[in-house]
């Protein structure tokens, strides 16, 4: 009897291991999939900070016309415009950035973010932010937005990770990271725990 117990439990954990690697794998595709064909146009450009490009992205973004705002999302309460952009900015542009230095996490980046845009009457953004991130980012940013804001995905590559080889050394687990923390927070949203 024991021994079908037993049995049976590693069977249910095999299953288990192969849904999740089969997730895993999945998220791994759609990640790679991602493109910044839809950085376009919209009100604001979002940059959630913490890693490489992402700032200069924004600023990129902005002066090109692409959005109106740029918001930096999670900057350091230390920081000011002139030492993140090494005092390159016009008046013009300092006028249209805007500084998040409340959040610390990509579900405070979006509740953030949710009231300057409200207060600015913003409808629509260019999310910023690496690309192993985009897809957890997106999806929280989804979740907490009002429906009537369209996000469009803008991913930047990030030295740390290689997209094309997203199989490779750090970048490996720097994706599963990334996986584990999206399905946290797709259970707690489901449950109602977030």
């Amino acid at each position: 009897m024991r021994k079908k117990v037993y049995i049976t439990i590693l069977a249910v954990l095999a299953l288990l291991a192969a849904f999740a690697a089969a997730g895993f794998v999945s998220y791994a595709a759609k990640t790679r999939k991602l493109s910044t064909a839809a950085c376009a146009q919209a009100d604001a450009v979002v940059v959630l900070t913490g890693g490489r490009n992402r700032a200069e992205e924004g600023l990129k973004l902005l002066k090109s016309g692409s959005a109106r705002i740029l918001i930096l999302s999670g900057v350091n309460k230390d920081a000011g415009l002139d030492s993140i952009f090494l005092n390159m900015l016009t008046n013009a542009e300092r006028a249209n950035i805007i500084l998040d230095k409340e959040s610390a996490s990509t579900y405070q980046n979006a509740v953030e973010v949710r009231g300057i845009m409200r207060k600015m009457g913003l409808n629509s953004m260019l999310l910023i932010t690496s690309g192993y991130h985009m897809l957890r980012a997106e999806y929280i940013f989804s979740k907490i937005m009002p429906e009537d804001v369209r996000i469009l995905p803008c991913p930047v590559s990030s030295p740390n990770f290689d997209m094309d080889r997203w199989w490779a050394g750090d970048s490996l687990f720097l994706l599963f990271v990334e996986f584990v923390k999206y399905c946290l927070f797709v259970a707690g949203f489901y449950l109602g725990v977030v």
